[in-house]
């Protein structure tokens, strides 16, 4: 294959891990206990009649928020079947994605099963302080919120910019990580991870992107994929009350940057993956442990 052909299919593998909406498969598991946290109109009380009284799905799971140590409070959702002896799954997401841009096909067939939490990171969302332009602050912040939950036993999902994150939390807390699964994401220091196409990049970077850029940068230009990509669209819009905030231009620019440092090549970086407890990776990429 001749090499310009090569790198415009690296770029735009690259760029899914630039875009701004979240498709990605299950993970199988089981899910724990209540944690303290605070919604927009009432506190721990709500959440706790919400889990017991009536099931909640991605479209109409409230708002939650909790106020961490490091004085950010974070805008979360919590919901799921969780069930004796299991550990929650918190999701950590993509560039410029919020809660709202989870696929609900997603998120709700892993909630039939076990505890979900979706999150907003520092400045992202409805949280607030200001988005860092680094991956590890990021964690950092990350292993704040959770903190702030008081989980003592977690797995992760980790999905573009929020598999970089994923890693550097299983790295950091390899007492509290059951399992990580990784989607869409790759290795710090890894090659072909920064994105150059400027096709992509117009998309990647516009400050208002609308569905033709979602369809161009997660589907093929087939019939069929751009018939799948609209069905997604349309399921994100099963949500029609208390919408989470858009991302903001500055958490845009902050996380790009962050990708970007990322994305330096550098073979030394990659030995850090094989402190992750006996890792196991599939055909798709995904890290269990």
């Amino acid at each position: 294959m001749p090499t310009t052909k090569l790198r415009t299919r690296v770029s735009r593998r690259t760029a899914v891990a630039l875009a701004t909406m979240s498709v990605v498969a299950a993970v199988a598991g089981a899910a724990p206990s209540v944690a303290s946290a605070v919604s927009d109109s009432s506190s721990v009380t709500r959440h706790a009649v919400v889990q017991t009284q009536s099931p909640q799905s991605a479209a109409t799971a409230p708002n939650l928020r909790v106020k961490a140590a490091n004085g950010v409070t974070y805008q979360y959702r919590r919901f799921g079947n969780p069930s004796a002896g299991s550990v929650p799954l918190i999701f950590l997401q993509h560039y410029r994605g919020t809660l709202d841009n989870w696929d609900p096909k997603l998120i709700d067939t892993i909630a039939a099963k076990r505890e979900v939490i979706l999150v907003d990171n520092v400045g992202v969302g409805g949280s607030t302080g200001t988005t860092p332009s680094t991956i590890q602050q990021m964690s950092l912040d990350a292993i704040d919120f959770i903190d702030a939950l008081k989980l003592p036993r977690y797995d992760v999902f980790g999905f573009s910019l929020g598999g970089q994150v994923a890693q550097e939390v299983a790295l950091r807390r390899p007492w509290q990580v059951r399992r990580v699964v990784l989607a869409g994401t790759g290795p710090q220091g890894g090659i072909d991870q920064r994105a150059s196409d400027p096709k992509v990049l117009g998309s990647v970077l516009a400050d208002n992107p609308g569905p033709a850029d979602f369809l161009f940068l997660f589907f093929k230009n087939t019939a069929s994929s751009q018939a799948a990509g609209t069905e997604f669209l349309q399921r994100l819009g099963q949500r029609t009350t208390d919408h989470d905030a858009p991302a903001s231009l500055q958490t845009r620019d902050a996380q790009l940057t962050a990708m970007s440092e990322w994305g330096i090549p550098d073979k030394s970086k990659l030995v850090r993956l094989n402190a992750l407890s006996s890792p196991r990776w599939s055909q798709t990429g995904t890290v269990t442990s």
